[in-house]
């Protein structure tokens, strides 16, 4: 065989007795998982925790994976639902970490790029006041730049109600940075709201 093994054919050597050959697989998706519990709002801290609890899932349920989708969309599901878990269960306020702010290809000065930290903070503060079922399709689709068709298997949804499940994540976005954090607001937005 020749390149690099599939992912469904290091799920079959593991699945017949070869454990060693998981290693390639959470080698290849580390980066995957720990970015999505991130993003769910795993606070740094605990994303190599939620990690381990995905590969660990992923391991025990080896044998229930359909090959007809990605990896990368079993993982996806694994990792939001770990993450939503560990925020019930925590009962904490967590801080997500800062999602990287677009960049212009020019050099910025140091007050441009605090400011783009700070608008990234409070992003991440008001996308935190969305309940988990919510807040999840709009991580997926706007963040993580995942197709409709793909964040409904992540998700284990029909698409229409990830659609459905956007807009209202939206329309709750869209309220909570009007009530809580207008510097977020385009200019003019709240203006023309009023």
């Amino acid at each position: 065989m020749a390149g690099e093994p599939t992912d469904v054919d290091l799920i079959r050597e593991v699945l017949a007795g070869r454990v060693e050959r998981f290693e390639i697989l959470v080698h290849r998706y580390q980066r995957l998982v720990a970015t999505a519990a991130l993003r769910m709002g795993t606070p740094r801290e605990e994303v190599e925790d939620v990690s381990s609890e995905v590969f660990y899932k992923v391991y025990r349920s080896l044998g229930r994976y359909r090959p007809e989708h990605a990896l990368s969309t079993w993982l996806y599901r694994i990792t939001v639902n770990a993450a939503l878990d560990r925020k019930r269960s925590t009962r904490h306020e967590s801080h997500m970490e800062e999602l990287s702010p677009t960049l212009a290809d020019g050099r910025r000065s140091v007050h441009e790029v605090a400011s783009d930290r700070e608008r990234a903070r409070l992003l991440q503060e008001a996308l935190e006041r969305i309940p988990g079922h919510y807040r999840s399709p709009l991580v997926l689709a706007h963040i993580e730049g995942l197709p409709l068709e793909e964040i409904a298997r992540i998700l284990d949804l029909p698409e229409g109600t990830v659609k459905s499940r956007l807009f209202r994540a939206r329309a709750m976005l869209k309220e909570i940075i009007r009530r809580h954090y207008p510097s977020l607001a385009p200019q003019g937005a709240l203006e023309s709201a009023s």
